[in-house]
């Protein structure tokens, strides 16, 4: 359960249910089966997905649109939280993790050929090196109402990308501000991010941080050319009469 959602009064949906981990999580995800996995993304590590319990809801038009290639989790997490400018050097001196949490934004990255929510994390490495991660992540910041279309195609984030660079955060009046929304992961990218670094517990912004080294984790893979044109491209769906029907 992410800790801002309880403040705002906006549980995930299954909490406010009355819904415990074990709920959805079986034994073998808990106590594990024998097997050494290299991450819980990692095929056959986990059981769990929404369909095990959604299996006889409605088609909606988004379903129906986007068929098998999206994952749930890609219009129904509302966000994830990120940490940003993780400070290595502070946790090889002293064993204190530092960072600087970011939320209310959700990538979108593929993993196992469907498109899913994901996560990033910057790192700082000896006063200038800089590292930028994506990975698929489940928030369990999860809403019962799906994105609406507007809220991934044609975004103004989506067509940055497609133009070559899309900053995720920067510094107004000395605060940590970032970008909001549903923002593609994609290769070539430029994702423009403030690089700090840490000392005497004050951050300083990094005048000319090295480029970052970026990676793709947990299996994740970044999304094709052809689906941030998709993305960026505006989409009506068609009112039903003249919708191509599905052959059952």
């Amino acid at each position: 359960m992410i800790s801002i959602d309880h403040k705002a009064g906006q549980e995930n949906v299954h909490v406010a249910k009355g819904m415990e981990c074990a709920d959805c999580h079986s034994q073998k995800e808990m106590h594990g089966d024998g097997m050494e996995y290299l991450s819980l993304k990692q095929p056959g590590a986990m059981d769990t997905q929404c369909e095990n319990c959604h299996d006889d809801l409605k088609p909606t038009d988004a379903h129906e649109v986007h068929k098998d290639r999206l994952d749930c989790k890609a219009c129904h997490v509302r966000h994830v939280v990120s940490c940003t400018n993780c400070h290595f050097d502070t946790f090889l001196e002293k064993g204190v993790r530092k960072a600087l949490p970011v939320s209310g934004w959700v990538f979108l990255m593929n993993l196992n050929n469907k498109v899913t929510s994901a996560s990033m994390q910057t790192f700082v490495v000896k006063g200038d090196k800089t590292f930028l991660m994506f990975a698929p992540h489940m928030s369990h910041s999860i809403v019962k109402k799906g994105r609406t279309c507007d809220a991934c195609h044609a975004t103004d984030t989506m067509r940055a990308a497609q133009a070559g660079a899309v900053k995720l955060t920067w510094l107004q009046d000395g605060k940590l501000h970032n970008q909001k929304g549903v923002i593609p992961v994609v290769d070539g990218v430029d994702y423009q991010c403030v690089y700090q670094n840490l000392k005497d517990d004050q951050w300083t912004p990094i005048a000319n941080p090295a480029a970052p080294i970026r990676q793709y984790a947990a299996f994740g893979k970044p999304l094709t050319r052809q689906q941030l044109d998709r993305l960026a491209k505006k989409q009506d769906i068609p009112p039903p009469e003249i919708r191509p029907q599905t052959k059952k």
